[in-house]
């Protein structure tokens, strides 16, 4: 494996990201961390987003991006493998810091060795453990030197049990405006201002879109039935995912529904739609943040949802429902993810404008709560260390 840092004298900084979502808060991460200290050097597993911002990646941030028990069983090799060589690599070189971006099953092991071997660990977005697998609070206290928690409820969690956290709010409250002019965002994506639009994404992983792109494509089906005149926006994140949809698209005889496919673009699509069918994830905040209603999907192997269901702690998934403390947007999950029941959930929507005019208040509400110049609040901690080393 070739040499992280290839003998950078200034600050060092070993960083891991394992999808888009990732990939999006390392990037800005990166951008505040550099405008203190512009000799910075970042590597790792890194996206193109990351990679822009200066960042060098020694492995596909793609590789990372496998989810369920059943799937990640399939790449554990090679998963296992990845982390060994980025271990030696960290031990053997000495970064003055370790940051783990989301990944946790892949970065809170490699975050336990770094940390045990002396070498600081911050983990950058905190696992779930409100929602599933609560226990894990104990495994993560152990493998980071500090949390950077990007809602608000997470950090008093970790409190609890004499773990160092610090709230930093979300980038993505402070990248998207409160407010949305649609008739600009339409116009700038090439949509007809009283088009009935609605913007489906099936999920930024490969396996995501695996699961998901027949129930997406027999979806628009029904809607398009129901309305005729209808345009449906799919953005990709990446030429395979695009691939993927686009051979399903022939597989379920779909070349004739008006499904325009883009490559990323999410957050227009999701501004520009009238409502918005969103794979659970960090997606679903996006589409809060859109303003625009939404109804939220999830498809996994069965014996692998069998084994979350099981360690699930609240009755929902999706942020704004987990935000707001109740259901406010529709989950149809597992079984219940059909197409005629997301049609019709979507559907209403359209029908029923009222439903649509309540939600805009309410997600701008949680906007506000979470915009806290997180890129900042957190290269602050970032630079904390790098200082407390220098």
């Amino acid at each position: 494996m070739q040499s992280l840092f290839d003998g950078h004298s200034g600050p060092r900084i070993a960083i891991v990201a394992g999808e888009a979502s990732g990939d999006l808060l390392g990037a800005s991460l990166i951008e505040a961390v550099r405008r203190r200290m512009p000799n910075v050097r970042f590597a790792g597993i890194a996206g193109p987003k990351m990679q822009s911002a200066g960042a060098t990646s020694l492995f596909p941030m793609d590789k990372l991006a496998v989810r369920g028990y059943v799937e990640v069983l399939k790449h554990l090799r090679e998963l296992l493998g990845i982390r060994s060589q980025l271990r030696a690599a960290c031990l053997a070189e000495r970064p003055d810091l370790f940051i783990g971006i989301d990944a946790p099953d892949f970065n809170l092991g490699l975050e336990r060795k770094l940390k045990d071997g002396g070498i600081p660990t911050v983990h950058y977005v905190s696992p779930s453990i409100w929602a599933w697998r609560g226990e894990r609070i104990h495994k993560i206290k152990a493998a980071t030197s500090e949390v950077l928690c990007l809602f608000p409820f997470e950090k008093a969690l970790y409190d609890a049990v004499g773990a160092k956290a610090t709230y930093v709010g979300h980038p993505l409250a402070d990248e998207m405006p409160l407010s949305v002019n649609r008739a600009e965002v339409r116009e700038t994506i090439g949509l007809p201002q009283n088009q009935l639009v609605f913007s489906m994404l099936p999920g930024s992983r490969v396996s995501e879109v695996e699961f998901h792109a027949e129930l997406f494509i027999e979806t628009a089906r029904l809607l398009h039935s129901r309305y005729p005149l209808a345009q449906f926006l799919v953005p990709l994140v990446t030429r395979e995912t695009r691939d993927l949809f686009d051979t399903a698209r022939y597989k379920y005889k779909a070349l004739d529904l008006p499904l325009r496919l883009m490559f990323g673009h999410a957050q227009e699509a999701m501004q520009a739609a009238d409502a918005n069918l969103v794979a659970s994830g960090t997606a679903t905040l996006e589409a809060m943040l859109a303003k625009q209603p939404l109804v939220i999907t999830y498809k996994l192997s069965d014996t692998t949802y069998k084994l979350v269901k099981k360690k699930m702690r609240l009755p929902y998934v999706g942020l704004p429902n987990v935000l707001s403390g109740r259901f406010v947007v529709p989950e149809l999950l597992q079984h219940e993810a059909t197409p005629a029941n997301l049609a019709q959930a979507l559907g209403n929507y359209v029908d029923d404008r009222r439903l649509a005019q309540s939600l805009h208040a309410l997600f701008t509400e949680q906007h506000e709560a979470l915009r806290q110049d997180a890129a900042e609040r957190a290269a602050d901690a970032v630079v904390a260390y790098l200082r407390g080393r220098s």
